[in-house]
């Protein structure tokens, strides 16, 4: 593939602006952007010029960590850089893009999670149980920390041409003192450049059947794995000698990987034959730490995928998928805390958007049903056949009395609350009595 060309598209005031409205995209509420925003003249002239004459230095980090399941460093950038790194990358995009295998979904525009997600499970759902009896998943530890900068300038390097933009992101990669600082655009596109030449080794599995040296060293070492590992169940393998089994790896690595996903530094590969994926773990482990010098999470391994593939807060099956735990408690709990507050199913449905956006691709139906935020025809026959009290009072207004008693005050022999109907008549409140 050819290298991408500094045809210097970004060095106009026109991909200036742009780049800003790109970055602070749903962000003008933040009292930095209104603050930038409000001379943002000055700084498109004063951004634009940097562009052109070479003259942007990155102003340092302010490291800000936060604790979501693990803990994470980010590297906060101010708001000019920001600007300064969208706008000298945004007309080179798309040709980044086209660099990574649409197997490697993650940051793409119109693909990320989701695709991910139809990726996995139309794999699951069209193919044999035996096809992907198996499958493999591997983590990389502190996968942007940990980055060689000689190896990811490498990588620059094979991608584009000698220029201004190849020595902007130079210059972005040396302002970090080590791997690439996790929070900024070019942090995403750095990481999927990495790998993108790993993932097209892999589908391949690294052209090991082109090489004959190498195709009889693995083979070897496939049919000990087997000899060594059998069951019962995969006893006919046995029965097949030795020759057949060396002729059966031999066509998986004609084959590649056809059900290989990576999705940023989680790689999964789903296959029938379990010896098979325990050379493919030790393919990766090699190329990984020996070309890339990344460490991989010791919790890997070739398990049934009957037992579930838990990836992108997802745990996909044969024949459903269902969301993570984790997910399912926070919107309960999320629900539950919004419907103490008052608010109706369709208010809650919009506070919660994101959430229900998330978890309505699984198999949830009875979930929904257990927190009461199904949305079923039954549903509003029923609510329609509630006879309000007062004419402008709406079938949503009636609340189960658990909703609004305080059982604290009740539990320890206070005297319970009076409930009264506010004026409007649009809510039930409970109103403290002193």
């Amino acid at each position: 593939m050819r290298r991408i060309k500094d045809s210097r598209e970004n060095e106009t005031e026109k991909n200036v602006r742009d780049a800003f409205e790109n970055f602070s995209r749903g962000k003008h509420n933040r009292a930095a952007i209104k603050k930038y925003e409000a001379d943002l003249d000055e700084n498109v002239r004063v951004v634009l010029a940097d562009i052109i004459n070479e003259t942007f230095e990155p102003q340092g980090y302010k490291e800000k960590v936060i604790h979501e399941k693990k803990t994470r460093h980010l590297a906060k950038a101010p708001i000019r850089d920001h600007h300064t790194e969208t706008a000298a990358m945004l007309p080179y995009e798309q040709q980044v893009y086209d660099y990574v295998s649409w197997r490697a979904p993650a940051v793409i525009p119109g693909m990320g999670t989701h695709a991910m997600f139809r990726f996995i499970r139309n794999t699951l759902f069209n193919s044999t149980q035996s096809e992907v009896m198996y499958n493999l998943t591997m983590d990389i530890h502190h996968y942007f920390p940990t980055m060689d900068h000689a190896i990811i300038k490498q990588k620059i390097d094979n991608s584009f041409k000698k220029g201004k933009l190849r020595t902007f992101i130079y210059k972005v990669i040396d302002s970090y003192i080590s791997g690439i600082p996790l929070g900024i655009k070019l942090a995403q596109l750095l990481g999927m450049l990495c790998l993108a030449d790993f993932d097209r080794k892999a589908e391949r599995l690294f052209d090991i059947a082109k090489d004959p040296e190498r195709l009889a060293y693995w083979t070897d070492r496939y049919v000990n794995e087997i000899i060594g590992t059998a069951s019962e169940k995969n006893k006919y393998i046995l029965d097949m000698g030795a020759t057949a089994m060396a002729e059966r790896f031999v066509q998986f690595a004609q084959k590649g990987l056809p059900h290989y996903y990576r999705f940023v530094d989680n790689l999964l590969v789903l296959h029938e034959d379990k010896a098979f994926l325990r050379i493919v773990r030790e393919l990766f482990i090699m190329h990984l730490t020996r070309d890339y010098h990344f460490e991989l999470n010791k919790d890997h391994n070739v398990r049934p995928t009957w037992m579930g593939i838990r990836l992108c807060g997802y745990v996909f099956y044969h024949d459903r998928v269902l969301s993570s735990k984790a997910n399912k408690q926070k919107l309960a709990r999320n629900v539950k805390r919004l419907q103490k507050k008052g608010l109706d199913e369709e208010a809650i449905r919009i506070k919660l958007a994101s959430q229900f956006g998330y978890i309505k691709h699984t198999n949830c139906i009875n979930f929904i049903t257990q927190i009461k935020m199904e949305k079923s025809l039954g549903k509003i026959i029923n609510k329609r056949r509630i006879k309000s009290p007062f004419a402008d009072l709406s079938p949503d207004c009636k609340k189960p009395f658990s909703h609004i008693v305080n059982k604290r005050d009740c539990s320890g022999g206070g005297k319970l609350k009076s409930i009264f109907l506010t004026t409007s008549y649009k809510r039930a409140k409970l109103i403290k009595r002193r």
